[in-house]
């Protein structure tokens, strides 16, 4: 008789084992809660010097960050010394305030992002994946 109780406890155990495994199949994973402070810091490209992303210390919608290219990439895209305003679009994502370049950071993992930014003009396009700089 022991052995058939084992045998069932095993095949119980091995039902809710296995149930949980659906339950969790079957839900959609969710979205990185990215808060403005995951943003902040140093992101570098191949031998690039970093661009640079720094906050306000507004809290909710008042909150700004702000992205400084390096001179490198500021004289390619006509950006020198300037720093362009950006603001929380969704969990992953920062995005200019006044699209004046049109810039787009986005964070793909906690340590790896993608800038995207474009001008007025035709062709004036710039895809930078990055990573961070620590």
């Amino acid at each position: 008789m022991k052995p058939f109780h084992m045998a069932l406890a095993a095949l119980a155990l091995g039902g809710v084992v296995d149930s949980s495994t659906i339950a969790r199949a079957d839900g959609t994973d969710p979205k990185p809660p990215y808060g403005p402070g995951a943003y902040t810091g140093d992101w570098t490209a191949l031998g690039l010097k970093p661009v640079t992303i720094s906050a306000n210390k507004a809290l909710g919608p008042a909150a700004r960050l702000y992205l400084r290219l390096p001179d490198s990439l500021g004289k390619i895209t006509g950006l020198t010394g300037r720093t362009i305003e950006m603001k929380v679009q969704d969990d992953t994502s920062l995005r200019s305030v006044d699209d004046n370049p049109r810039a787009v950071f986005r964070l793909t993992s906690p340590n790896a992002a993608d800038l995207q930014m474009q001008g007025a003009k035709p062709g004036q396009k710039l895809d930078l994946p990055l990573s961070r700089a620590d």
